[in-house]
């Protein structure tokens, strides 16, 4: 049965300039066997890390897992690329699937080379160009038949290659021992690519080469270490995967023998310079309804404080490949923002606001791995605590969460507090701000010595001091020379959010 999975057509405007480096995102590598021809302009190709020239004509047959690059040579020129990607194993029946038979792909390799090279001639242009137009079609259509006509055509097409690069003035390459065993092993590679447990002394093994002999030998044809290579390949399939399939981001890290989803962000955003779902959001159209509806459901639920349907729908976010800074920003701290405002205009009262607080923190437990994964940082880090002598934590509480709905670091250091326990507390975890509540007049005056105690240790410069809770007032503040005073815990941390910038 025949698929887009197994047959691509592509045409490639390359207008990147070459550099003497190569970036591998700038480069394919692909398990499939890709026919490359340059129908416009000229510039330069790279084929395991060796440069050369390229103009319209010329028309590369490259292997299973070589990696290769089309660059133009100056700005404002353009190379028009046409590929042809298809899979021998599903198109073609042995002894022409088979990599290790010399009939490989009608012998359009010569040897044990992995890529084939020659300058086409008018007409066999033609022939590529109108079998190109056919599989086209025949691709789109879906005609009766059709998945005999593509395997046909591609055959005929081969066969036609074939005959031609035998007959052709082709580029001299040197068939050493090393290209040998290092295409030999490009192939158990990718054969082996799912396998997370795949290893240099594996492959080794199979060649019958020292695993050493096999690592110089990597690095001298290929440019890449052995591992380096392995990663490459596994984001290429990654790469192909998220470009042509909905997978979720733990089937493509099981596809490609990845170790887990964090590991594949961390390696993805190495090689790609972007996270898997930006890629898959630049390569391919989504229906932006569709990722806003998920996003909008955790809003609304963290609302609700569903609490278990949040964390449900933050993981499907999350298996749906959206970023984890969307799902927090957009989803988790949206919602709990909205019921910030709600309680500041008396619309929801505390227990709205605790479930909420709940719903989003399974949220928050769920996206962790990921947020730590990307570096996101907190918007600003806090200290907060009941003052000495008072044992009340409601309102405390209350203003904890809404800074955690507005994405800041809070350390809870309780009730019954001491001025020393603030100032000691910010200066060791880099708070930006002091929060101090109270509930009862005899201890508002303990706010004033967190103040003298700031002061004295020389950090008033660098930390500011918020205050509240039922007795406090703004002229109370302007007494004891504290930064802020708020009225309500949502204010408070928006108040907060602004002093942390």
């Amino acid at each position: 049965m025949v698929s887009n999975d197994f047959v691509r057509l592509s045409t490639m405007v390359c207008e990147t300039v070459f550099t003497s480096t190569i970036h591998f995102s700038q480069l394919d590598i692909c398990e499939h066997v890709r026919v490359c021809v340059v129908t416009e302009g000229c510039g330069v190709r790279v084929i395991v890390n060796e440069p050369e020239e390229c103009r319209a004509g010329d028309m590369f047959i490259l292997g299973s897992g070589v990696p290769c690059g089309f660059f133009a040579k100056s700005s404002g020129e353009k190379l028009t690329v046409c590929t042809l990607t298809f899979d021998p194993a599903h198109l073609l029946d042995a002894p022409w699937s088979n990599p290790t038979d010399a009939a490989f792909c009608y012998g359009v390799f010569r040897g044990q080379v992995p890529f084939s090279y020659a300058l086409l001639n008018s007409r066999v242009m033609r022939v590529f160009t109108d079998t190109s137009e056919e599989l086209t079609l025949e691709l789109k259509n879906r005609k009766q038949d059709w998945e005999a006509a593509v395997k046909a055509r591609i055959s005929l097409l081969l066969i036609e290659l074939g005959r031609y690069i035998h007959m052709a003035q082709t580029e001299d390459v040197n068939l050493s021992k090393d290209w040998a065993i290092v295409s030999a092993a490009m192939r158990l590679v990718s054969d082996r690519c799912a396998d997370s447990h795949i290893t240099l002394e594996a492959i080794a093994a199979g060649l019958y080469v020292s695993p050493s002999n096999l690592s110089r030998m990597f690095q001298k044809v290929t440019g890449d270490a052995f591992s380096d290579y392995v990663r490459k390949l596994r984001v290429s399939m990654a790469c192909r995967l998220l470009q042509t399939t909905s997978l979720t981001n733990e089937q493509i890290v099981n596809r490609c023998g990845l170790k887990d989803v964090p590991s594949f962000y961390r390696i993805f955003k190495k090689y790609m310079g972007m996270t898997p779902y930006q890629y898959r959001m630049s390569q391919q159209t989504y229906e932006g309804e569709c990722v806003m509806e998920i996003i909008v459901e955790i809003s609304e639920n963290v609302q609700k404080g569903k609490a278990k349907l949040v964390k449900e729908l933050v993981q499907q976010a999350i298996d749906q490949g959206l970023p984890a800074t969307a799902i927090l920003n957009q989803g988790l701290l949206a919602g709990m923002s909205v019921i910030g405002e709600k309680f500041k205009n008396n619309e929801v009262y505390v227990p709205e606001v605790l479930v909420a607080a709940r719903a989003m923190n399974m949220g928050v437990q769920v996206l962790k791995p990921l947020l730590v994964e990307d570096g996101v940082q907190a918007t600003g880090k806090v200290c907060i605590g009941t003052v000495q002598g008072d044992l009340h934590d409601i309102g405390k509480n209350l203003v904890k969460m809404m800074m955690e709905g507005k994405g800041l670091e809070v350390v809870d250091l309780g009730t019954d507090v001491a001025p020393e326990t603030f100032v000691q507390t910010a200066v060791e975890q880099n708070c930006q701000v002091i929060c101090c509540s109270a509930l009862l007049t005899t201890t508002m005056e303990v706010m004033g010595e967190v103040v003298k105690c700031a002061d004295a240790a020389g950090i008033r410069d660098k930390v500011k001091i918020m205050i509240g809770g039922a007795p406090v007032t703004d002229s109370f503040r302007q007494t004891i020379g504290a930064d802020v005073y708020t009225e309500d815990a949502a204010s408070a941390a928006d108040a907060a959010v602004e002093l942390c910038k």
